[in-house]
């Protein structure tokens, strides 16, 4: 499982998009003037914060264990990709906002239905330029994602290769202490059996002395007894 800490930090950041999110969807689109650039204000220092418990917790899932790493930098993935959408959101109001007070501006100079036509279509320009560039940032958050998961998976394969050939060298090292055993119990074998082959033949000519010398006994009392 995570780390405490990186799950606190986690529902700390989804916390605070929520937060972020109403904001957006909310007050950002229906306020004006300096109403909107305090919004827009609170929601980028909502972000700074937002980014910074990020990297965080992008720190504590690189170091968490492999079996686990893959979800936890997944869970960061989507917070930064969450992160970049409503930076670029915030980005957007920004530049609407200037565009709308530029626009004011040239209608008070101006006083025209022409200028105003002009500024919406400014507007549209730019929401377009937006979706475009939100759009191929998530293709390449999607990308690198991907490219991510390959990465985690390869590192994974390749840990399991290395427990799988720590665990033959264990069998081949236990595997040579029992032969070095066995061949010490050998030697002793091989000593013990010299020594008994040395009892038994010391046993065999023991004998042999003890029948010569009952023949030479026997071959005495037989001169003795019928030749003397």
């Amino acid at each position: 499982m995570s780390s405490e800490k990186f799950e606190t930090l986690d529902e700390d950041v989804q916390v605070l998009f929520e937060i972020l999110q109403r904001k957006c969807s909310g007050k950002l689109e229906q306020c004006f003037g300096e109403e909107k650039k305090q919004v827009i204000a609170d929601v980028e220092r909502g972000l700074d914060e937002a980014k910074q418990a990020i990297f965080e917790m992008e720190a504590e899932a690189r170091a968490a264990p492999g079996s686990f790493r893959m979800d936890m930098i997944g869970r960061v993935r989507r917070h930064q990709d969450t992160c970049s959408k409503l930076a670029l959101l915030i980005n957007s109001s920004k530049q609407s906002e200037m565009s709308l007070a530029s626009s004011r501006g040239k209608l008070l100079e101006n006083q025209s239905t022409a200028a105003f036509s002009q500024n919406r279509g400014i507007d549209n320009a730019l929401q377009t330029t937006v979706r475009q560039g939100t759009a191929v940032l998530e293709r390449t958050s999607q990308s690198l994602y991907r490219t991510t998961q390959v990465a985690l998976e390869s590192e994974e394969i390749g840990t399991g290769v290395i427990q799988e050939l720590s665990q033959q060298r264990e069998v081949l090292v236990r595997t040579r202490d029992r032969l070095t055993e066995t061949d010490a119990e050998l030697g002793r074998s091989r000593r013990i059996l010299k020594s008994m082959s040395r009892v038994a033949m010391t046993n065999k000519l023991v004998l042999i002395v003890i029948i010569l010398l009952e023949i030479c006994i026997l071959t005495g009392l037989v001169y003795y007894k019928f030749f003397s």
